[in-house]
């Protein structure tokens, strides 16, 4: 699963410029046209329109350009996949007790990383529901860990229940890396297969045809 690339601020901020200038160029020349050439009416008004939007629009790219630079840049962690799934200790939310990633080797791990207050993790939760409940049978678990309190969590589930292990991160704990992108990007999710690889990883919600896309080849 790949992220497409987003143009860059520093394009964004060029074009910008072009479509600034280019709107001021038009709303000056308009009316200093030679009287033989001056555009007249309807014409000069339509003239004049498009010139203004040109330099909106210029206005515009610039404030999403700004916008581009506030986002904190998603870095993809080097040599994640392929690789032995570091360890990951957590707690089980409805009793508390303790768990690592390697309690569940021998499944396929669809590993999701996700906060209540994270607006894609919580369009995401039915999918993943849906997903847990059609591949459980088959060797599937998904395993849902965020860094609240676990009352928190308790409190949320108790509104939308989770079909998946849903765990939580100790008070003291630290995401270790490579979890620890969830820093950056919330969800992130992680596949890791039955021997502990993992096999894929990406920030942002998926749905249930890519989660299918991405877990099925390892459950042969």
């Amino acid at each position: 699963m790949q992220e497409s690339l987003p143009l860059s601020p520093s394009l964004l901020y060029a074009l910008a410029g072009l479509l600034v200038v280019g709107g001021l160029a038009l709303l000056w020349l308009a009316p200093r046209l030679s009287p033989r050439r001056r555009l007249e009416g309807a014409a000069a008004w339509t003239g004049a329109l498009f010139g203004g939007v040109v330099m909106l629009s210029g206005l515009a790219l610039g404030a999403l350009a700004y916008l581009r630079q506030q986002q904190p840049e998603i870095v993809q962690p080097p040599g994640v996949v392929g690789r032995p799934a570091p360890e990951l200790a957590f707690r089980l939310v409805d009793t508390d007790e303790p768990r690592t990633l390697a309690d569940y080797r021998g499944k396929v791990i669809l590993l999701n990383l996700w906060a209540t207050w994270c607006g894609p993790c919580l369009a995401e939760i039915p999918e993943l529901n849906r997903f847990q409940l059609a591949y459980r049978d088959r060797g599937v678990v998904v395993i849902m860990i965020s860094d609240e309190p676990r009352q928190t969590i308790l409190e949320f589930t108790k509104e939308r229940p989770l079909e998946a292990v849903s765990g939580y991160l100790p008070e003291d704990a630290h995401w270790p890396w490579p979890y620890n992108r969830v820093e950056q990007a919330r969800p992130t999710t992680f596949v890791i297969d039955r021997d502990g690889i993992i096999r894929e990883t990406w920030p942002g919600a998926a749905d249930f045809a890519q989660f299918e896309a991405a877990v099925l080849p390892y459950l042969e």
